[in-house]
């Protein structure tokens, strides 16, 4: 009995050595080798790097851009997180019940996510430049009421945050049709036998019941949003006058633009500790409200 326990102990290591060597090697060193480089002062391929303790970090969080660039990725990171859960839970709803082809829809809708994000933003480009003037031109659109789509400080944020959740909705959505499937038919059909309409079944039993799914969307969303570089960079590339520069984009600019790789490390040392607190933060309070 022995004998074999050990025999199976050494063929679980067998699988879990070369795993955690890999994990080690591609995570766990570069995570300290960069946060060793974070209180140094790095400089591009330059051998040569000096400890300076906390000033790389004390200079990002007084950097008039790095702070900007945080508010900045804030506020696209709301408008995605809640208009892609709004439209995911909407197509899902739709989707999930008797309607025709819907297989059909759900594969259509989950195409965008299939595209390389740097596609998916030429794309836009194309539609919000050369088509969209083509529409203004045909319609003779008086110029007091055209839209600036990507020219426009305001406007090139939301501009960005479009693009990113008609690219990523129909992923989330599968998410949300799975969690609809999991709701027991005897609920549903209880809820209706008590007269509950279609509103009044998705607010009261449905919606309560995708909590947990909403949540885990929520956290997913952030996180990827948080970290988005391929569509400012490849629609803006920060503009106009830095209104869409995102913190990765930040970090990119520093990093290999301005050669500052310790101090682009503690940027990004400082995204990581922003990420973490958010998602610790939603994990909590999902866990609170579940066991109120």
């Amino acid at each position: 009995m022995q004998q074999w326990k050990r025999k199976q102990n050494r063929i679980y290591m067998a699988f879990i050595i070369p795993a955690a060597a890999f994990f080690i090697t591609f995570f766990i060193f570069p995570f300290f080798k960069s946060l060793w480089l974070s209180f140094t002062d790095a400089y591009g391929y330059n051998p040569e790097q000096h400890f300076i303790g906390l000033k790389n970090y004390k200079e990002a969080l007084s950097n008039p851009t790095f702070r900007s660039a945080v508010w900045i990725t804030t506020k696209y990171t709301v408008f995605v997180t809640l208009c892609t859960n709004l439209v995911a839970l909407s197509l899902a709803l739709l989707l999930d019940g008797n309607v025709r082809f819907k297989k059909l829809f759900r594969a259509l809708f989950f195409l965008p996510n299939l595209m390389s994000l740097i596609i998916v933003s030429f794309v836009w480009v194309f539609l919000y430049g050369n088509v969209y003037r083509s529409v203004v031109e045909l319609l003779h659109i008086p110029e007091a009421f055209q839209i600036s789509w990507l020219g426009n400080r305001t406007m090139a944020l939301f501009s960005m945050g479009i693009t990113a959740v008609w690219q990523c909705a129909g992923y989330y959505m599968l998410i949300y049709i799975a969690g609809l499937q999991n709701i027991g038919s005897e609920l549903t059909e209880a809820a209706e036998m008590d007269g509950a309409g279609t509103w009044a079944l998705i607010r009261h039993v449905k919606l309560p019941l995708l909590a947990p799914v909403i949540a885990m969307n929520s956290i997913l969303l952030v996180t990827s949003c948080f970290k988005t570089f391929d569509i400012p960079m490849a629609m803006t590339s920060g503009g106009p006058a830095g209104a869409t520069t995102t913190v990765a984009l930040q970090i990119y600019n520093t990093g290999f633009r301005s050669n500052r790789t310790g101090y682009a490390t503690a940027q990004s040392v400082i995204l990581f500790l922003i990420i973490s607190l958010m998602t610790a933060l939603m994990y909590w309070y999902q866990g609170r409200r579940g066991e109120d």
